[in-house]
């Protein structure tokens, strides 16, 4: 079997792109130790990059609980599509659990910050 150094390429890129940059985990308390689940991110985009919305609503309560790519935030919104901003969650945040997850519908994630 012969693959050429572009097609070997593209598929890197594939999967590099479908990889894992971040984790964000929810909780049914407000002070993020019940653990309910989490969203494996993995549409995010370089802050200096393209915008990307997620439609999501779950939990009591959320946080930026890994960061693959580096440099991790994600912005929190009101609204769906990513309308009415609320907050911002950075990886590593001395505050990190956000107690009203139930209140954010979608929120936009980015790397590189």
């Amino acid at each position: 079997m012969h693959f050429s150094t572009a097609s070997l390429f593209a598929a890197l890129i594939s999967a590099a792109a479908a990889a894992k940059q971040m984790q964000i985990n929810y909780y049914s308390d407000t002070k993020c130790k019940s653990y309910t689940g989490q969203v494996d991110v993995t549409w995010a985009t370089s802050i200096s990059g393209k915008s990307n919305c997620y439609n999501y609503h779950y939990g009591t309560a959320m946080n930026l609980a890994g960061c693959q790519a580096g440099g991790c935030l994600c912005n929190l919104y009101k609204g769906k599509n990513c309308g009415d901003y609320m907050d911002q969650m950075r990886y590593g945040d001395e505050f990190g659990c956000r107690p009203w997850a139930d209140q954010v519908q979608s929120f936009a994630c980015y790397y590189g910050a």
